[in-house]
């Protein structure tokens, strides 16, 4: 009869041993990083069998292959999108010009939406732009309030007169004004409110010019309205310097 064996007796060969795996003595706590086998290298002809059997056909698929490299060849191609019209003209000119790209202009706008107001500044026309004249405007107590006051009802206030640039600067200096427009010195009053047409910004619906009877002529070659002074501070409430 055969005697019993202990096999934790029995001495094993230490080729017989498993090889230590890469990282175990960080895992697994197993071994030290001196006896750290070398990286594993990956087998080349291994990994291209792993490509081709990725790219063959698996059972139970009706036979249809499923290539990596045809999925990976999609991202070369186009970008898939949505067709835009005028396609085949240059991209990046304006619709109007026939062009189809990031310069088209594009409107929210319904067709029959009313077109926007056209204006010198955008928008529609002003309602009134009053020129009042040095002659006026020096007999007045305070110009500075004539001014205030005038704005609450006239959208653009100039001064004008058969004087200098100088001269009126100095004006709106001391009194402590800034009208909108006036005339300089190369040009003459009746000129420079010629010169507000319908392509200025200072151009309204009603243009008027407040000045003394000597300044009337001012209006009438320019073909503002003229309103008289002693009807304008008789509305606006406008006192006359004394003296």
């Amino acid at each position: 009869m055969t005697d019993t064996i202990d096999l934790d007796d029995l001495e094993t060969d230490d080729a017989d041993e498993p090889a230590a795996n890469h990282g175990d003595w960080l895992w697994r706590e197993e071994g030290t990083p001196e006896d750290e086998p070398e990286t594993p290298t990956p087998n080349p002809s291994a990994t291209e069998t792993s490509a081709s059997t990725s790219t063959s056909g698996t059972p139970g698929n009706g036979g249809t292959d499923t290539d990596a490299t045809d999925t990976d060849a999609t991202h070369d191609g186009p970008i898939p999108r949505v067709p835009r019209k005028n396609e085949s003209k240059p991209a990046g000119v304006p619709t109007d010009s026939g062009g189809s790209g990031a310069g088209a202009t594009v409107s929210n706008a319904p067709d029959d939406a009313e077109p926007m107001a056209a204006g010198p500044h955008g928008g529609g026309v002003d309602d009134m732009t009053m020129a009042v004249t040095y002659n006026a405007i020096s007999e007045l107590a305070d110009p500075q309030l004539v001014l205030v006051s005038a704005r609450e009802w006239a959208d653009w206030i100039g001064i004008v007169g058969d004087v200098d640039a100088p001269v009126i600067t100095k004006f709106q200096r001391e009194h402590g004004i800034d009208a909108d427009f006036f005339n300089g010195t190369g040009t003459g009053p009746a000129e420079r409110l010629a010169d507000i047409g319908k392509t200025s910004m200072f151009y309204a619906e009603r243009l008027a010019v407040v000045g003394t009877p000597d300044d009337e002529w001012i209006a009438e070659e320019a073909g503002w309205e003229f309103v008289p002074l002693e009807t304008a501070a008789a509305e606006a409430d406008w006192d006359f310097e004394e003296g």
